[in-house]
């Protein structure tokens, strides 16, 4: 005997549970993967080996050159990268090869790279940014530096050797010829005759016959 009191309520709880869809009572499944999730690229290591803080002598027209080096995530130099060096279009600064303002170049077998300039006239401070790309990894850094109307200030440069030096050939090749010129003169006013030999690194006189 179904009592009538109880048979209305099993009714809305039949009809509920009949009209629920398909599917509707089953466990959720799990979010399909995003693009977020995918594996980010690992940038790029610069180091700057020269130029950072470098004063630039504008009387002397001589810059410090950036010379940076490129690793990878494992802390190894890097063949191949592309780097561009950019300076300011403004201000202080200078120029690359073609009165440019960036330059483009590879790191060599040693993952380094480096981007000579022209200094210009312009003193204060600047920056040189440098951005490195190898696929679809990239660097980049940032390298201070300042124009100064006084002295310069970064790596040594390197002299060049003696022999190579214009005035020292001059006053060499003036010595020779004065030599020569005072050896004609005595042989000319005397009966004994003297014979000058030249020889590389200056005249050799030799004594009267």
């Amino acid at each position: 005997m179904i009592v009538r009191g109880v048979v209305r309520p099993l009714c809305v709880i039949l009809a509920i549970v009949i009209g629920m869809p398909l599917g509707a009572a089953q466990a959720p499944q799990e979010p399909a993967a995003t693009a977020g999730s995918q594996t980010v690229p690992s940038a790029l290591k610069i180091i700057v080996l020269e130029g950072k803080n470098g004063t630039n002598s504008i009387s002397l027209g001589r810059s410090v050159t950036p010379i940076i080096e490129v690793r990878d995530q494992n802390e190894f130099p890097l063949e191949g990268a592309t780097v561009v060096f950019t300076l300011p279009a403004t201000g202080p600064g200078g120029s690359f090869p073609g009165n440019k303002t960036s330059f483009t170049t590879r790191t060599d077998s040693q993952g380094q790279a480096s981007a000579p300039f022209l200094v210009n006239g312009l003193p204060g401070r600047f920056r040189i940014d440098v951005i490195a790309t190898a696929g679809n990894r990239k660097g980049e850094i940032q390298i201070d530096q300042t124009n100064s109307a006084g002295g310069y200030i970064g790596p040594a440069q390197s002299s060049r050797p003696w022999y190579k030096k214009w005035y020292i050939w001059a006053i060499v090749g003036g010595a020779a010829g004065a030599g020569a010129a005072v050896a004609l003169t005595r042989g000319g006013g005397s009966s004994s005759s003297s014979t000058i030999t030249i020889i590389p690194g200056g005249p050799v006189f030799g004594g009267p016959r």
